[in-house]
């Protein structure tokens, strides 16, 4: 599944907001990345709802959660998580020099390779594969 997140790279300076470390943030980053993301998701969800359980078992994967906790996430719960998530590949992707070098670290397995641009200028994350 292909996630639009063309508005999110318009922003790719502020994803540290939504995805960043106790180093960047300070000791409440958790609690800071998590409220932000929440926020962000309710104003620009990248799920459809039919979408919500695909994304619910793909973060199952994780292996972080069990299948209670899963089960009692809201809709905004899971919006919530792959914004972060979204945020999170896009500061890996801002590591690199060029797209080209993304590139190149994902096909050597060094980055995710996840983010992806069409011929339009739209970009899009590579999610739920």
């Amino acid at each position: 599944m292909e996630l639009k997140i063309t508005h999110m790279m318009k922003d790719a300076d502020e994803m540290c907001f939504l995805s960043g470390s106790i180093a960047e943030l300070g000791d409440n980053a958790g609690k800071l990345t998590w409220e932000n993301s929440q926020r962000y998701a309710k104003e620009h969800a990248l799920l459809l709802a039919e979408q919500i359980e695909e994304a619910r078992n793909y973060f199952q994967s994780y292996g972080a959660w069990n299948d209670e906790e899963i089960a009692a996430w809201s809709i905004d719960d899971v919006q919530a998580l792959v914004t972060q998530e979204t945020a999170a590949e896009i500061r890996e992707y801002l590591s690199y020099d060029s797209f080209e070098d993304y590139e190149t670290a994902s096909d050597e397995g060094q980055a995710s390779g996840r983010i992806f641009r069409d011929e339009a200028g739209d970009w899009y994350i590579g999610f739920f594969n």
